[in-house]
């Protein structure tokens, strides 16, 4: 077993998160150490309790690590870990980087420089061209996009990439068998032939939920140098991934929308309180 196989096996593990695995790696030294430790000696780390260490050395009879290697082959993808060189310097810098990327297409040096485009599913003709417009300009000045594959503002923001023949990353909060939205994978497949990745830190057959979306946004926040609101309701996962991009240090950015449009209020408020037009 190598390094990235121990990292894909801890990441399957439910109680096992960066935070973790951090210290599980700070006391055993590699990941391959942390799977081959003992229950005792996992139960001495600080912060590993009884559950924790029980998985971790039982972790063979919780994850069948075989077949998950062959449905990342299958599938046509390959995992990262923060040791690998592609894994983006700025999404190392957060407090719970994750401890896996599964990569369905290539990460290239140039998409270390990023920005997200982001805002609401349910969105507005103006909204739409507007997402479309300036991810196509920040693709254009080479730039690279990063969104989350979503209905509305995501998909829009994808698009216009695309059409500037720039590169765009699509992180989504499932695992790449269960690819969501189900009608976005024509665009998903035509990111990754050349044009950038489809990204998620989830084994493949995890199927999304309210719990996987707010951990995919926090991705998309840490990789970015920015982040573009185009259009947000107030319940909008755009405002959770801004508030993320905060807390990390990010610039936020937001694009005025009409104040009678529902889908607008939050990425007005954005301007309110601050946020660059």
């Amino acid at each position: 077993m190598n390094s990235t196989e121990a990292c894909i096996a801890l990441n399957m593990l439910p109680t096992i998160g960066p935070v973790r695995l951090r210290k599980l790696v700070q006391v055993f030294e590699t990941p391959e150490r942390v799977l081959a430790a003992k229950r005792m000696e996992l139960r001495e780390v600080e912060g590993i309790g009884n559950e924790v260490a029980d998985q971790v050395s039982g972790w063979e009879d919780i994850v069948d690590l075989q077949a998950e290697l062959r449905r990342i082959k299958d599938f046509g993808a390959h995992v990262i870990t923060q040791d690998s060189p592609v894994y983006p310097r700025s999404l190392r810098e957060i407090h719970a980087p994750p401890i896996v990327l599964y990569v369905w297409g290539e990460i290239q040096e140039r998409d270390q420089h990023a920005i997200a485009v982001i805002g609401s599913r349910k969105t507005t003709h103006y909204g739409n061209e507007s997402a479309k417009k300036l991810a196509y300009q920040i693709a254009y000045a080479g730039l690279t996009v990063i969104s989350g594959l979503a209905r509305g503002i995501d998909t829009a923001a994808h698009q216009g990439a695309l059409a500037a023949k720039g590169r765009t990353l699509a992180v989504i909060g499932s695992g790449l068998s269960k690819l969501y939205p189900p009608e976005n994978r024509a665009l998903a497949e035509k990111i990754s032939n050349g044009n950038g990745a489809i990204l998620s830190e989830f084994s493949m057959e995890i199927e999304p939920d309210r719990q996987t979306f707010p951990m995919r946004n926090r991705i998309i926040s840490g990789w970015s140098h920015g982040i573009l609101v185009v259009e947000a309701g107030l319940n909008s996962g755009a405002l959770i991934t801004a508030s993320q991009a905060i807390e990390q240090g990010r610039s936020v950015y937001a694009v005025p929308g009409q104040i009678n449009v529902p889908t607008a209020i939050g990425s007005n408020r954005l301007i309110q309180q601050g946020a660059k037009l």
